[in-house]
């Protein structure tokens, strides 16, 4: 995605934060935006630590309670997604943006002779999984507005 786009986008999803913090009434503290940035500006799934890290780092003044908080406030307004990808992360949830994405499954990549350890996170999208939603919709007389899919494994050799 170019860096004209990139822009729209942020600047698109910051209204978005907007009218939903005006519609519940919560603060419009200039930290959200900033959260809301730093995550759009990701390309990987993240936790709250991860997060936090990457704040400090770039010197942002925000503590973990406003991030936690405001990660609430994220999946309530429809702009990040959360995930518990196993055992290992349990206590961890991973979360991602979700605003632009169009609905994608995951495959997780367990290492080898680990204790359910993640190796790796494959994104995909399976045209067939489709399908089977449209069946489903038609069998239960139901709209699906979305799924969540994951499959677990190890690499062969």
């Amino acid at each position: 995605m170019d860096t004209i786009q990139k822009e729209k986008n942020i600047a698109l999803i910051k209204d978005v934060l907007r009218n939903y913090l005006l519609e519940k009434g919560f603060r419009n503290t200039p930290e959200r935006y900033t959260i809301l940035e730093e995550i759009y500006n990701m390309d990987h799934h993240f936790n709250v630590d991860d997060l936090y890290l990457l704040m400090m780092q770039k010197k942002y003044h925000v503590s973990k309670a406003t991030i936690y908080n405001t990660i609430e406030i994220f999946l309530d307004a429809g702009l990040i997604r959360k995930h518990q990808f196993g055992e290992k992360t349990l206590t961890s949830s991973s979360y991602e943006k979700s605003y632009f994405d169009k609905q994608h499954d995951h495959l997780v990549i367990y290492k080898k002779d680990s204790d359910k350890e993640i190796e790796e996170i494959i994104e995909f999208c399976d045209p067939r999984i489709q399908g089977i939603k449209e069946a489903i919709e038609e069998a239960f007389g139901v709209n699906i507005d979305s799924h969540s899919l994951y499959f677990y494994g190890t690499k062969n050799d």
